[in-house]
């Protein structure tokens, strides 16, 4: 077996399993098409924190408190409501002068504090944003959290959260308790359909001046996180998201073949630049299969975990490159094998691709029908690029039939979704009938290996060194 080992390279980590802050209990992001309005799916609304008996009404949440020693509110005092972006505008802020890129919260107002206001819980006041470090895909969910108004007690701030900012599992606004001590702490519950219950907490850390957080799940009586947030302003989220990546020549596709619609809405396209001005050349095709998260209706996600991430930050590429989507409402727990050789058949009849150069690639769930696909059409595919993967049973038995087809096989060392022995088996095995196969495993990884492979320039350079005869 030919192994590599090499260490992470720096890039966009944007995929995640656990919903933490105002989303750690929810599962799927919002199915939405880039409009300026963000709600908070039906399905996943928290719901309003009930009291266990009547309080008189809060006086102004910046009205100065006395000092220590202070009352402390009890948790059920406290709340995450529906927040809805009524007007994009006035909730987000343009950055570089593009209207239609923004910084996510930019504009949401934040009040000055007190004038007795103790500097340590003063810290807590502004625009956060960052991480939820915890497996199975590391720094995959991210938030945005405005504190916008705290005094010795309460305090209220609103946030956001989700795998694609674009389409945030979550919005809310959130009423929190302040717990005092040598180390205050901001800390508010949150009820979930089914009855579960969650308490995140956040402290104020001075030396980096960041705030760190930790989820509660009652449920499980487990503790996630921890969620790191600071003070940069890097995340952004478009107006208009469809023709941000139109602009950079990623459209969405229905299908021409009403039989597909059985199986998904349609594919994410790129054409390469030139492919309008050469009528008479025919392209390279990357077909790229999605993960188990990406599935449902909106074609939009397939744009972040993906080959298209090159595109969108880093520039053109040489290839076609198309991916399909799979509907999450049918039962589909991977890609069917016949609607794939639909789509093939569809983008091959629309398309000029060059049929000695058509390469395969998927991550997880598509990275397992990759598999599947290539062994059952091993005459298609001039290359097979397999991530953080598996193979079943069947197709394992079947490995023989490509192995005179170019595999590289990558994988990450602390993955907790597939360990490595799981892609470590298929290449034994090809390796055994002689196959052409490399196994690449990225050290300190967990389950996401895409996001370094995909931005890799010598991933697209791999791919060109091979062609079928």
């Amino acid at each position: 077996m030919h192994a590599t080992r090499r260490a992470a390279q720096t890039g966009l980590v944007v995929t995640g399993l656990l919903v933490l802050l105002l989303g750690l209990a929810g599962c799927a992001a919002e199915q939405a098409t880039g409009t300026a309005k963000m709600p908070v799916p039906p399905t996943a609304r928290p719901t309003a924190i009930p009291t266990t008996a009547p309080t008189a009404t809060p006086t102004s949440l910046l009205t100065p408190k006395a000092p220590t020693p202070v009352p402390t509110l009890s948790l059920e005092d406290t709340s995450v409501e529906e927040y809805v972006v009524e007007d994009f505008d006035l909730a987000h802020s343009p950055v570089d002068g593009d209207p239609n890129k923004c910084l996510i919260f930019g504009n949401i107002p934040v009040s000055r504090p007190a004038a007795d206001l103790p500097p340590e819980l003063a810290a807590f006041l502004g625009r956060w944003e960052g991480y939820v470090n915890a497996p199975p895909v590391k720094k995959d969910r991210k938030m945005v959290l405005v504190i916008q108004e705290i005094n010795a007690q309460e305090g209220k701030a609103v946030g956001l959260s989700g795998t694609n900012l674009q389409y945030p599992d979550r919005i809310g606004e959130v009423h929190f308790r302040v717990v005092p001590g040598e180390t205050p702490a901001i800390e508010f519950q949150i009820f979930w359909p089914g009855g579960n219950l969650e308490i995140d907490n956040y402290t104020y850390d001075s030396q980096r001046d960041h705030l760190i957080g930790w989820a509660k799940l009652s449920n499980s009586d487990s503790t996630i996180g921890p969620i790191e947030l600071s003070r940069d302003r890097s995340f952004y989220v478009y107006k208009d998201y469809a023709r941000y990546l139109a602009d950079k020549g990623i459209t969405s596709q229905a299908y021409q073949d009403p039989e597909l619609t059985r199986y998904g809405q349609g594919y994410m396209l790129y054409l390469p630049e030139g492919y309008a001005d050469q009528p008479q050349k025919t392209w390279p095709l990357i077909f790229f299969l999605h993960g188990y998260g990406d599935r449902g209706d909106n074609l939009f996600l397939l744009a972040k975990a993906s080959p298209f991430m090159f595109i969108r930050e880093k520039g053109p590429l040489p290839f076609i490159i198309v991916a399909p989507l799979l509907s999450a409402y049918q039962g589909y727990s991977s890609f069917p094998e016949e609607y794939l050789d639909g789509v093939l058949a569809e983008v091959q009849g629309n398309y000029r691709v060059d049929p000695q150069r058509i390469y395969l690639t998927g991550l997880s769930m598509g990275g397992e029908a990759a598999y599947r696909l290539a062994v059952h059409r091993p005459e298609t595919f001039a290359a097979l690029v397999l991530l953080s993967c598996y193979v079943d049973s069947i197709t394992y038995s079947l490995l023989d039939r490509i192995k005179d087809l170019p595999v590289w096989v990558i994988h990450g060392e602390n993955d907790t979704v597939f360990p490595l022995v799981k892609a470590q088996q298929p290449v034994e095995a090809l390796e055994a009938v002689g196959g052409n196969v490399q196994l690449t495993i990225l050290e300190d990884h967990d389950h996401d290996t895409w996001t370094d492979t995909y931005s890799d320039p010598a991933f697209y350079d791999w791919l060109l060194e091979h062609q079928r005869p």
